[in-house]
């Protein structure tokens, strides 16, 4: 995943409530399997397993997170379990084995959980973060951000 990708997600974590949370994790694991197929069509087998590995660790959290006290869990726990395998099986023999059925699976469960998250109301889980802005002024091809939170105490109170 590329350094501009990185700082998006981290941006985007940092302003999310729980529910978005989510859902941005399943964002990044899309983008570790997108990466990780254009790393196998350039014979990029080291970047293609480090891409598979990064995004089986994001898939262990959402395994690891999940509330059993929700019946929805195991089935979610049994989807998570089959990424899995996909991962791991095309990671070990250094090809997509089925990585195309994966990225389609999480790219559902992920616009379901946008839609939850539009129902959120519930605050940042991050507290003391930055407040991003993107502002009315433009850069050359981009869009600048500004921080709002210019003056504002992020650390400890003395």
């Amino acid at each position: 995943m590329t350094k501009e990708k990185q700082k998006e997600f981290a941006m985007r974590v940092s302003q999310a409530n729980r529910t978005e949370l989510v859902a941005i994790t399943y964002d990044i694991i899309i983008e570790n399997i997108k990466c990780a197929g254009e790393s196998l069509k350039s014979n990029d087998i080291d970047s293609f397993r480090a891409e598979l590995k990064s995004a089986g660790r994001f898939l262990a959290e959402l395994m690891h997170s999940l509330d059993y006290n929700y019946p929805i869990s195991v089935n979610l726990l049994k989807i998570y379990e089959y990424i899995q395998r996909v991962l791991i099986s095309s990671g070990f023999a250094g090809k997509d084995k089925g990585l195309e059925s994966v990225e389609s699976i999480l790219t559902k469960l992920s616009s379901a959980f946008h839609e939850i998250s539009a129902q959120d109301d519930s605050a940042a889980v991050m507290e003391n973060t930055q407040q991003i802005v993107a502002g009315l002024t433009y850069g050359k091809g981009t869009l600048n951000e500004a921080d709002m939170s210019a003056g504002a105490n992020r650390g400890f109170l003395a």
